[in-house]
């Protein structure tokens, strides 16, 4: 592996001479790259204990030039948590479903950071505009000045091989690609051969990307939303059979090259100490077989509120800002990636119009302080609070142990330290438990009176009702 990583950093620079950008002006501000794969559950990586035993050297180096986070939360499916990820609210508040993606009223990261100068881009997964997404839902309307890749989900890969497959009843699914001020264009089609290369070709345009804004001196923000290793987990050419632990194995192998290609550029231009890097997955393991994922000591996968399904893994690295060798129990959510970044950037960037369920954790990735900002974390599905998280303790209104799958007794109790795979109901030992879960709940709820839900389905323009 580390002789193709050398190969493919050698063919990605060819023609950028040594030194080429040694002298290109370096922002004041940090360039961000948040790197976002896909159904990627704590098993499948070296710093996380590795069940296949595939190395992941690119990834695991982020975690010791930095910090390695073992209690990192996001939402239970794809839309959802891109939703909660780029606008720092619980993807209920904006109305985030599969269908409609969210509104343009939605502020997201990208847009926040282009109104202070940076450069923004997006390569590989957007699922953030539903179905009719090409009606002003694509990453150009939500702050990006390019981007690439799919528009909707990976297994859409699939549509052009079914069974009975006809191009003019069902829809061909594509890659696309889009700048600002232009309309967006079909690259080609989206199936199962492009399904293995298109994470490349984003690694490939996330360089350029870099070199392009290196080279004028401007700070960006990268958004990499991988596509692997949600299902078909059909990894590139070059890694097919590799590992000998099964596409998974294989996929596994190919996104840790392409961080790798991504980490070689970001050293080679000279930018180590001014960026921010942030490696983090959407949801839990992938559940569907043959392509079975791993969630490492938690149970459940994504679509489900386990611990599999919304404990995920993080590392993040800044030199000389965010200390080596860091490992934390302590609980982040991804809502928290935006208001950092915001601190990081040192602009006041963050909506005040709206809830915001984010906190700010710069000061304990940067070591001030031994705790996180946060707490505690609520869990839905749907509209349905799911699952409450407060500190080690972890409180289900409605057990589900597998997506769509709920077991009586709905409402348990437990103890995460002690009880990591949510065995063993401790609820009427601890009486205090259901009160004080309800407060956060209630809490919740008493917000989105004074905040109201964007409804599901709202289209744009959406203007929030009056307060």
């Amino acid at each position: 592996m580390t002789t193709l990583i050398r190969l493919g950093v050698a063919a990605c620079l060819a023609g950028a001479p040594v030194g080429a950008f040694a002298q290109a002006a370096q922002p004041a501000r940090p360039n961000i790259v948040l790197i976002f794969p896909d159904n990627l559950g704590w098993g499948e990586v070296g710093a996380y204990g590795s069940v296949r035993g595939v190395p992941t050297p690119s990834i695991d180096s982020i975690a010791a030039q930095g910090i390695r986070l073992d209690n990192f939360n996001v939402e239970f499916s794809c839309t959802v948590s891109r939703a909660a990820l780029l606008t720092a609210r619980y993807a209920l508040r904006s109305g985030a479903t599969q269908i409609s993606g969210i509104t343009q009223w939605e502020v997201t990261i990208a847009e926040a950071l282009k109104s202070v100068g940076y450069a923004t881009a997006l390569f590989g997964k957007w699922h953030l505009g539903g179905f009719n997404w090409i009606e002003g839902r694509t990453p150009i309307n939500q702050g990006f000045d390019e981007w690439y890749g799919i528009p909707n989900t990976s297994n859409e890969a699939q549509i052009t091989s079914a069974v009975g497959f006809n191009p003019s009843t069902t829809e061909t699914p594509y890659i696309w690609e889009q700048k600002s001020g232009e309309p967006a264009r079909q690259v080609k089609v989206f199936d199962l051969d492009t399904r293995r290369t298109v994470d490349r070709e984003a690694t490939l345009k996330s360089v350029d990307f870099m070199e392009r804004n290196v080279r004028a001196g401007k700070p960006f923000f990268l958004y990499f939303p991988m596509t692997q290793i949600h299902f078909p987990t059909l990894t590139h050419p070059d890694f097919m059979g590799k590992t000998g632990a099964g596409d998974i194995g294989d996929a596994m192998a190919d996104v840790d090259y392409n961080v790798g290609l991504v980490m070689a550029s970001i050293k080679r231009l000279g930018i180590d100490r001014n960026t921010l890097v942030m490696w983090c997955t959407d949801n839990g393991a992938e559940g569907r077989r043959p392509w079975r994922g791993t969630s490492g000591p938690w149970r459940g996968f994504y679509n489900s509120v386990m611990e599999g399904g919304i404990r995920t893994p993080c590392v993040m690295r800044w030199p000389g800002r965010i200390p080596r060798d860091q490992v934390s129990n302590e609980i982040v959510h991804e809502l928290d990636i935006f208001p950092t970044i915001a601190a990081a950037v040192g602009a006041d960037l963050v909506p005040k119009d709206r809830a915001i369920d984010g906190v700010n954790q710069l000061p304990f990735l940067e070591g001030k302080q031994k705790t996180s900002n946060r707490e505690s974390a609520l869990f839905f599905t749907g509209t349905q609070v799911r699952a409450v998280k407060w500190k080690e303790w972890k409180f289900h209104y409605a057990f589900m142990p597998e997506p769509r799958v709920t077991e009586p007794p709905l409402m348990r109790l437990f103890n995460l330290r002690s009880d990591p795979r949510e065995e063993t109901d401790l609820k009427d030992v601890n009486p205090w438990a259901i009160g004080l879960f309800d407060r956060l709940v209630a809490e919740f709820t008493a917000s989105t009176e004074r905040w109201p839900n964007v409804p599901a389905g709202a289209r744009d323009p959406y203007t929030p009702p009056h307060r």
